[in-house]
């Protein structure tokens, strides 16, 4: 298998999964590192978005010494050790950006009443190096300019492909939604648009649907998306068989 296949394997789970384990070093223990479940969205490029109070431990810790990991993994796997994780080395950063901000409540809206209760901030982990472990035996390293892409432009491509699906293909989602996650979803929002997939809302749940590769520009997305819509009517749709029999 491909490099390629393994990086793409890895940012698939990072995007599949909404939060993981933040390991910072302490402050009031030196020497030792701090976990602790945060939540994060992983940019475009390839770095990890987390919004995380001044109070906390683990910013405390950051504001110390910026080096973090994150690990990610399937919590609801039964076999953890035989199951995938990811575990992204980087430097955590205080950023101010109101797309940031946009994305992250789309994905939490649960977070928007976050400030008034305490002062919440969003930082960016810029990402170094990624360890994946994709089962057993298969065990990589990805290095920087692996894992993070050149994105010029890429954010007003997203923006358009959401709110093109979301005007008009609803009933596409919601087939794909029924057909991949077998979840027959009364009301689907598609809230982000990335090079591997894109995540959407089926009520009140948030799903990630990964793309069969990687997406160069938005014709490439549509290709996708239509790929799977045809594949979910194929689906989900009786043969003329058994409508005969019926």
């Amino acid at each position: 298998m491909k490099k390629e296949q393994h990086v793409f394997d890895a940012k698939t789970l990072t995007r599949q999964q909404h939060s993981g384990v933040l390991s910072t070093l302490s402050v009031s223990v030196a020497g030792y590192p701090f976990g602790s479940i945060v939540p994060y969205f992983m940019t475009h490029e390839g770095n990890l978005i987390i919004y995380i109070s001044d109070i906390a431990q683990h910013t405390r810790n950051i504001k110390a010494d910026n080096k973090v990991s994150m690990t990610i993994f399937d919590n609801l796997a039964d076999d953890s050790q035989a199951s995938g994780r990811v575990t992204v080395l980087g430097d955590a950063e205080f950023i101010k950006d109101e797309k940031v901000a946009e994305q992250y409540y789309s994905l939490f809206p649960q977070a928007i009443g976050y400030k008034q209760t305490h002062d919440f901030n969003f930082y960016e982990i810029k990402t170094k190096r990624v360890r994946y472990i994709g089962g057993f035996g298969k065990i990589f390293w990805i290095n920087q300019d692996e894992w993070q892409v050149a994105v010029e432009n890429w954010q007003s491509t997203s923006t358009a492909i959401v709110e093109h699906m979301n005007d008009d293909h609803l009933d596409a989602m919601q087939l794909i939604v029924e057909h991949l996650f077998n979840i027959k979803a009364k009301q689907v929002k598609m809230l982000s648009a990335f090079n591997e997939g894109a995540h959407i809302a089926a009520d009140e749940q948030v799903i990630y649907m990964p793309f069969e590769q990687v997406c160069l520009d938005s014709q490439h997305v549509r290709q996708q998306l239509v790929a799977a819509t045809h594949a979910a009517r194929a689906a989900l749709t009786p043969s003329s068989t058994e409508k005969s029999e019926a």
